[in-house]
């Protein structure tokens, strides 16, 4: 504890914190390497405020002076001051975007992909055939199949939207300028600049972001919080906006920038809706997205889901929780060893290529879905080493976090319900019919009646998916087998089984009674006709007897 100790005053030796009713406290970097283990920061100075200083020590010792026994924690405080610049006393806290780039610095020039190397030199992206191995194949599948199997629900279509979205990244500014030149008529908007990854603790967002993500783009930096563009965690995002939109505008760079725990908040604020918004309607050439995971729990501010800011970011879910450790069947620790960023560089390589000289067919194939050429590029990756069937299933379509939410929410809405306002019609097995009547007990609110609720809940479905048939004044009509497909798994087409079953076992039951009853009255019958004969048999009996005497 004495030698903890004895560090850890490196850091805040006594005449510091004697000094902390001063203007400024000066703190040698050195020091704090000491103590983050960051040597990459060693040529940097830094002055921080007093407040600062005593925030951070009250981080590192109790009020008795006793070191405080999270040091994980510790270290975490002292690097978000560490990544701050106070050098200009006359404005507030300033993060240098130059110390908060992904490293290496992806960058793009005459149309060739250029990277920064360790010396802050711009080489041209090259990728040799062989630089993709069947183990980087084989790693990426089971971190996408972890998200599967360690997992109390499946949500490995997520893992590997969220993989593609970010192979796609260095190159959505060009494929934002094909659709603005492009005769299929469909807006650059419609690309989301921004993907959050939506969750609650512990359910895998951070870990790819930190973990999987940075290591898979071959970045070094370290891992960015949404505090250190803010100025901490408040509702107020205009720093953070103005962080962003400078990397945004810069014209060179396609490097996404990766952020954890952004505020819950962010997403209701104008100042955040607004620029993205802006982004997306005016940003031409060159520019990079925004890459973001966000604590999200049910009791929390509903997520903003207006079409205006769901076609500029794209949402994923991860809400299962991890199965017990001894009941994984993939050693996650792995896969963070075995990870890298070789499938990356060639697929953005290609990605780039393809890009640069697209057919017709591929243009259409874009324009309907701008992740196409990407997962193109990826599944002939897979089927290369014989992997392609381990995740086909779900790399055809894009994971939909409105769809998501409907499905999860129509889903509960029956089973809360218990089936009693579904209905079928005599001789119909193809559909079903959703009485107005399910949303009765809906608690009323001043923004939505009863039609309404109904309107909304038929307009949940895909258009194109063939569920929703019609809605009328009592309710609507809807497709069976496309609703459970729709919902994951059989609930009406089972419902209707069990309903005909006991129509069919009461008609049975029916049946059985009248045979019962005919063969009851066959039976009578045939008692009497067997008693009227022994009757005239015995009166036969007696007449003959008669006639010999």
């Amino acid at each position: 504890m004495e030698r903890l100790k004895s560090k850890l005053r490196q850091l805040l030796p006594d005449e510091v914190v004697d000094k902390v009713q001063q203007n400024i406290v000066e703190v040698n970097p050195e020091d704090v390497v000491k103590i983050t283990n960051d040597a990459q920061r060693k040529d940097q100075s830094y002055e921080l405020y007093p407040e600062t200083v005593q925030k951070v020590a009250k981080e590192l010792f109790t009020e008795k002076g006793n070191k405080r026994r999270n040091e994980e924690k510790v270290r975490e405080e002292i690097k978000k001051i560490v990544f701050q610049d106070f050098s200009d006393s006359s404005e507030n806290r300033v993060v240098k975007a130059s110390e908060l780039y992904p490293k290496p610095i992806w960058a793009y020039q005459e149309d060739q992909i250029i990277v920064e190397d360790g010396n802050k030199l711009f080489h041209p992206l090259k990728v040799d055939e062989n630089l993709v191995t069947e183990n980087d194949v084989r790693t990426f599948v089971r971190i996408i199949e972890s998200f599967r199997f360690n997992k109390v629900k499946d949500e490995s279509h997520q893992a590997l939207s969220a993989f593609v979205y970010l192979m796609t990244a260095p190159m959505i500014w060009k494929i934002r300028e094909i659709y603005r030149k492009s005769n299929f008529s469909k807006s650059a908007d419609q690309i989301p600049l921004s993907m959050v990854l939506i969750g609650r603790g512990t359910t895998g967002k951070t870990l790819l972001v930190r973990d999987y993500f940075k290591k898979f783009t071959g970045d070094i930096s370290h891992s960015l919080q949404y505090t250190e563009i803010n100025d901490g965690n408040g509702s107020r995002t205009e720093k953070a906006v103005k962080f962003l939109d400078n990397y945004l505008h810069s014209a060179r760079f396609i490097s996404p920038m990766i952020v954890d725990e952004l505020n819950s908040n962010f997403l209701h604020s104008k100042v955040a809706l607004n620029a993205i918004k802006q982004w997306s309607n005016t940003i031409k050439g060159i520019h990079n997205i925004n890459i973001f995971a966000m604590n999200h729990n049910a009791g929390s501010k509903e997520i903003n889901n207006l079409e205006e800011i769901t076609k500029r970011v794209y949402y994923l879910s991860f809400e299962a929780p991890w199965l017990p450790s001894n009941q994984q069947k993939i050693n996650y620790n792995m896969l963070i060893n075995d990870n890298n960023d070789h499938i990356y560089r060639y697929v953005v390589s290609e990605l780039n290529s393809r890009l640069l000289n697209l057919t017709g067919e591929e243009e259409a194939n874009l324009i309907d879905d701008y992740l196409s050429l990407t997962k193109d590029i990826l599944a002939k990756l897979l089927r290369k080493f014989g992997y392609y069937d381990r995740l086909k299933d779900i790399l055809g379509s894009n994971y939909d976090y409105k769809i998501d939410r409907n499905r999860i929410t129509w889903k509960m809405l029956i089973l809360d319900d218990h089936y009693e306002h579904i209905a079928f019609t005599d001789g119909d097995d193809k559909y079903f019919h959703v009485s107005k009547a399910i949303f009765n007990d809906f608690k009323a609110n001043g923004y939505e009646n009863i039609n309404q609720t109904l309107d909304n809940y038929f307009n949940m479905f895909p258009r194109e998916g063939g569920i929703a048939i019609e809605q009328y004044g009592n309710g609507m009509r809807l497709n069976i087998d496309k609703f459970d497909e729709f919902i994951g798994e059989p609930l009406i087409r089972n419902h209707y089984k069990k309903t005909h079953k006991d129509e069919t076992q009461q008609d049975d039951m029916k049946e059985f009674l009248k045979m019962q009853a005919k063969q009851t009255q066959m039976m009578q019958e045939t008692m009497a006709k067997l008693t009227e004969q022994r009757e005239d048999k015995n009166k036969k009996g007696i007449f003959s007897r008669w006639f010999k005497h």
